[in-house]
């Protein structure tokens, strides 16, 4: 389990979804993203920050500490994740946008060789940003096996009001199946801070693999 949930599509557009966004931070901008995940016999705790650099670039570091009580013993990991973000041409009200994420993920105690991923991500607006629709693909070299994945996602934002959203999505990575996930976020503090959940399983005849996540975003002006 521990395996399968850390090897999915690690691109994300920001909390409370996977799937991954043709945006970035406005130039000078920072935010924090930190969830909790509940799997069965596996816990995980995230803490991401990430800054506009540049105006071009979104640099993110996150690490995650996890426990896996699913052996006879239980198991804790620790695990770091480093990404960068830059778009090609901005996501527009009632247009498109088109960007490129590259990212590692590794364990600790791996000098660094972990997950290396390359994702494209599309994204359309729709009747003045009340939808967002994102399509992701790209292709994932996995440090367990040394082999090529490609990886795939789409997803979409549906605004209520001013303070929530509804999000659905589907990602998968090849040869290791597909999960969906529903979400909801509410902006506690408008632009500043938002407090958002999630639950999703996997797609297959009978699902399974249930997970629930419960997050926060802090960001800065």
């Amino acid at each position: 389990m521990l395996t399968g949930l850390l090897a999915c599509p690690a691109t994300h557009a920001g909390r409370p979804m996977t799937v991954d966004d043709a945006a970035i931070a406005a130039p000078g901008q920072c935010q924090l993203e930190t969830y909790a995940l509940r799997a069965d016999q596996l816990a995980e705790y995230w803490v991401t920050p990430a800054c506009n650099v540049g105006g071009a670039w979104e640099l993110a570091i996150g690490g995650a500490w996890a426990d896996d009580t699913s052996g006879p013993r239980s198991q804790t990991t620790h695990h770091f994740r480093v990404q960068a973000k830059t778009v090609f041409k901005p996501l527009e009200t009632n247009g498109w946008g088109l960007g490129l994420v590259l990212a590692d993920q590794f364990r600790a105690g791996r000098g660094g060789d972990g997950d290396l991923s390359f994702n494209v991500p599309l994204s359309l607006s729709l009747r003045d940003d009340a939808v967002l629709l994102h399509l992701n693909a790209g292709v994932m070299h996995a440090e367990s096996g040394r082999r090529h994945h490609a990886t795939w996602g789409s997803g979409a934002q549906f605004r209520l009001d001013k303070r929530h959203t509804l999000t659905a999505e589907v990602y998968g990575r090849q040869h290791s199946g597909s999960r969906y996930q529903f979400g909801i976020a509410r902006a506690l503090i408008p632009d500043h801070l938002q407090i958002d959940a999630t639950w999703g399983r996997r797609l297959a005849r009978g699902g399974g693999e249930p997970v629930v996540t419960l997050g926060l975003v802090f960001q800065s002006n």
